[in-house]
């Protein structure tokens, strides 16, 4: 591990668990808000079982893989201006224990996606281990809202994986939100077509798909969905699903796994949804 500057010290903590007075919340994570605005060239959304989503969703077990022959870049954007107190990172299932990622590199910008980025930490991270911390100095903890990683190589394998990168410490701002959602959408990813009607923070609707219904809430600029479809056999099936708007308002994007434990530890289904109409269909 290498210590960057005077001003941001990167500490290992042997303790991950012990180090949290209480729960912490990952400001990484698609469910918080964050949202990846840069990804490597090979990296597809759609591709759940590859997908960069997998990074940020929340799942320990599920995995983005890359081709390793360049270093591959992820670039972050947190939902508000965040002083960070700590990163981490999980490596541990993944298929090929050369897969982990070893050289990498974090920086942060208070001033854009594109510029303004200073280097946060640079460390090798152990192989195929998950929970892999590293602290800052509270005194100079490094404040910005955007995150740049860079996995600048692994254990040798021609592809490299990454199953979680996490980052901790507390919100300076609240100002993201998210424009009204009501709205006909169709759906691509086998929902069909999806009906929303949004009263204050509280979203209601169906989609096509078997006969799926919704309810949901509105934190920020996320939408968390509670889904309900119903099979041929009419038993219901549960899922919970984070989605936001493209920053036209345009489209709809996340994602939605069940609930179920084997649900809980496979790949969750990618979300997407084009806005065809500002008033909703009827709910049948």
């Amino acid at each position: 591990m290498k210590y960057l500057g005077t001003m941001i010290v990167a500490l290992a903590l042997a303790a991950p668990a012990a180090a949290q007075t209480g729960p912490a919340t990952d400001l990484f994570a698609f469910s918080q808000g964050a949202r990846l605005v840069q990804v490597p060239d090979d990296a597809e959304f759609t591709a759940m079982d590859s997908s960069p989503f997998n990074l940020i969703d929340g799942s320990a077990t599920t995995d983005w893989t890359g081709e390793a022959g360049r270093p591959a870049v992820f670039v972050l954007e947190l939902a508000e201006r965040t002083e960070l107190s700590r990163v981490a990172f999980d490596t541990a299932f993944l298929n090929r224990d050369e897969k982990s990622p070893r050289a990498i590199r974090v920086e942060l910008s208070d001033t854009s996606a594109r510029s303004g980025f200073v280097p946060i930490l640079a460390a090798d991270l152990k192989m195929k281990k998950d929970g892999q911390s590293f602290g800052f100095d509270p005194e100079h903890r490094p404040v910005g809202r955007w995150v740049r990683l860079t996995i600048a190589s692994n254990y040798g394998d021609d592809y490299t994986g990454f199953t979680g990168f996490h980052g901790y410490g507390r919100p300076l701002t609240a100002t993201a939100t998210l424009p009204d959602v009501t709205g006909r959408y169709e759906g691509w990813s086998g929902w069909g077509t999806l009906n929303l009607t949004q009263s204050g923070d509280t979203v209601t609707g169906c989609y096509e798909y078997q006969a799926g219904r919704i309810t949901g809430r509105i934190d920020g600029r996320v939408l968390t969905l509670d889904m309900v479809e119903t099979g041929p056999d009419g038993a219901p099936r549960r899922l919970r699903g984070y989605v936001g708007l493209t920053p036209d308002g345009g489209k709809l994007i996340g994602f939605a796994r069940g609930l179920t434990e084997s649900d809980r530890l496979g790949y969750a289904t990618y979300m997407s949804a084009d806005r065809r109409a500002n008033r909703p269909g009827a709910c049948r």
